[in-house]
């Protein structure tokens, strides 16, 4: 696996898609971050951490939300780095993703930070991926 926030966002993706209430994916502390921000603006229900004991198989596992409908919240979900380019913004050039209805997630000095937050605290970082 050469990049695991793509397989993350690959994994979500296809669990919405397949109408699943749960998604598990191999754990690392930025997914964590990434995942408390997406419980934190209501894009998924909950996460919990699976065989926290053991360092080896530790799971993520992640519950879905969708609306009374039955549709996803989360509409489209895509990578904007990726190892080969990287996309930084400065705090001064972070807009609003689609008009204040998605978000865009930053991996900065102060940590991993929503747009919102990144705006708030003036700091500016490399953008992970988008949500809406």
């Amino acid at each position: 696996m050469t990049y695991p926030i793509s397989d993350m966002i690959v994994r979500i993706k296809n669990a919405y898609k397949a109408g699943k209430e749960n998604v598990n994916m191999p754990y690392s502390g930025l997914k964590e971050n990434i995942c408390e921000i997406l419980k934190r603006e209501g894009f998924i229900e909950d996460y919990s951490i699976e065989n926290a004991d053991a360092v080896s198989t530790k799971n993520i596992n992640i519950k879905l939300a969708y609306h009374e409908s039955k549709k996803p919240t989360v509409i489209d979900i895509k990578t904007t780095s990726t190892p080969g380019i990287r996309f930084y913004k400065k705090a001064k050039d972070i807009r609003a993703y689609k008009n204040g209805l998605g978000i865009e997630i930053f991996s900065t000095s102060s940590g991993i930070l929503s747009d919102v937050e990144c705006k708030e605290k003036k700091v500016g970082g490399l953008s992970l991926l988008k949500v809406f």
